[in-house]
Parts: structure tokens; C-alpha cells; sequence
């Protein structure tokens, strides 16, 4: 089966990345020109790295704004525990994607691990939280929607609700494929897409766990 890249008809600088990781080797840390050597400069600091690519998914990694996430779109609940209902599907999200906690790209083995540790830790109050299918991460897409995603110096758009944050744009499924591969999504596309499940490549792939309504957040209306 033919991998897709989700990045199909955008180049990834080779060349920039190589002189980056030069540049990171020689180079001694040091903080920002002027700057003061501060507890809170050093979070400004902390808020802007990318420990895969230093920096340069730009909409994610700037300094994190106090302001949550909002949107007017009635179809989805904030349920104010971290958690996103979907009153549509009747699904529950989470909020904030493992992108936007953790600044790391992850691969589909690894998620295992991530969904295991969100049901352990009773996230959003619930044990029940897995993987999502291609329908049901296709169900947010929303062309309608128009959030940046900047990566290097190419300029996107996703097209998913706002009450998720800067998202990132491509997600896991639970669905697997022959050959150590699994199904993802991508929220600038609209489409599905084949990517490794393992290996040093991570394929740009995070995840947005899912689980089944219980009825406790189901909005009165």
C-alpha cells in the first residue's frame, strides 16, 4: 500500500534543517539578546521550544496566552475539566491535543502509552478514553473554520473549531493498515492519510483522544 504524505506539495527544507542542528551543536544556550536571566524569561523561553524542531511550528510554539480556548459555535460544550463535548456526535474530546502539552511529535505506538496514561490518571474525571476512527476526526473537520498553522515559512490554515486552541493539523486514528502502518488525519487537507506507526519517524502526527458520553456532560438545552 502507497504511503500518503500529509505534507504532499510542501517542501521541508533538508538544507535549513541541517544547518539548524549544526548550528545547535555549536552553539552554547543562551537566552534571549537584553534579556534578563529571570524565572519568567525563562518560561518565555520554555514557552516558545519545540524539543522536535526547535521552534519552528511556529503557531504552536509561541508563548502561551491566558486566555482558554472560546468559540460561539453551539454545537460543541466547554465542560471546563479540559474536556470538549461534542453535542452533534456525542463524543467528548480533549481539549488541548499532546502537541500542545507536550511540544512533541508522536508516533502510533507510542499513543498507546498516552491514551493508557489519560485513562490511568482518570482524565476529565473518565477511564474510558481511546484512539478515534477517520469518522470520527473527519466529523471536525469544518471548512467553515480558519485556524494558522505556520511551518517554517509556509503559511496554512486549519479547518477545525477554535474551542480546541491552536491546534495542530494531523492526528492519529486507531485504524491500522498492512505493513506497520495506521491511518491518520489532516485538519489543512480534510482528508485521511497512511503514515509508519513506528520508527524515528514520527510523521508530524499527534494525538486528540476521544471517549463515549457518559450523559453527565450533555448540555440542558
Amino acid at each position: 500500500m502507497t504511503k500518503i504524505n500529509p505534507f504532499r506539495g510542501q517542501t521541508v527544507p533538508v538544507l535549513a534543517i541541517l544547518f539548524l542542528a549544526i548550528m545547535l551543536v555549536m552553539v552554547p544556550s543562551a537566552g534571549w539578546a537584553g534579556e534578563p536571566d529571570n524565572p519568567a524569561a525563562q518560561q518565555a523561553r520554555e514557552d516558545k521550544k519545540d524539543y522536535e524542531f526547535d521552534g519552528q511550528i511556529l503557531t504552536l510554539t509561541e508563548p502561551k496566552t491566558k486566555e482558554p480556548p472560546t468559540s460561539d459555535n453551539p454545537r460543541y460544550q466547554d465542560n471546563k475539566n479540559g474536556t470538549v463535548t461534542d453535542l452533534e456526535t456525542k463524543l467528548v474530546w480533549v481539549q488541548i491535543d499532546s502537541y500542545q502539552t507536550r511540544k512533541q511529535w508522536i508516533n502510533w505506538h507510542k499513543a498507546q502509552d498516552y491514551i493508557r496514561e489519560l485513562n490511568e490518571t482518570q482524565f476529565g474525571g473518565a477511564g474510558n478514553w481511546r484512539l478515534p476512527t477517520r469518522k470520527e476526526l473527519a466529523a471536525l473537520f469544518d471548512e467553515t473554520q480558519s485556524i494558522p498553522w505556520n511551518y517554517y515559512w509556509t503559511k496554512n490554515e486549519l479547518h477545525i473549531d477554535p474551542i480546541f486552541g491552536k491546534s495542530h493539523c494531523c492526528y492519529w486514528s486507531s485504524e491500522e493498515a498492512k505493513g506497520d502502518m495506521a491511518w491518520g488525519f489532516n485538519y489543512i487537507r480534510g482528508k485521511p492519510y497512511l503514515s509508519m506507526k513506528g520508527g524515528i519517524q514520527h510523521s508530524l502526527s499527534v494525538i486528540r483522544a476521544v471517549r463515549d458520553n457518559n450523559g453527565s456532560e450533555l448540555a440542558k438545552k
